[in-house]
């Protein structure tokens, strides 16, 4: 059995992300953290919406937005919320 080759291809410049859900009244403790890279802010924000949306919990959770700032810290973007 041959396994398909998998090759990740990124074209331009991209940063890396962190997108903290939070769904519990303290939002110290996200339910779940996902790392991506995406061109700019605004894409980040698109990713971060979707990887909100596909998260089960309940209507009112929202992400935290940082991206990383080159020294190991984040910097945080936005808080993302669900559309109404």
């Amino acid at each position: 059995m041959t396994r398909p080759e998998f090759a990740t291809a990124i074209l331009g410049t991209t940063d890396e992300y962190r997108l903290d859900i939070v769904t519990d009244p303290e939002p110290d403790i996200p339910q779940v953290v996902s790392y991506f890279t995406a061109s700019d802010p605004e894409a980040a924000s698109q990713q971060a919406l979707r990887l909100l949306a596909a998260v089960n919990g309940p209507d009112d959770r929202y992400g935290e937005l940082y991206t990383h700032d080159g020294d190991g810290g984040a910097v945080h973007v936005d808080t993302i919320h669900l559309p109404e």
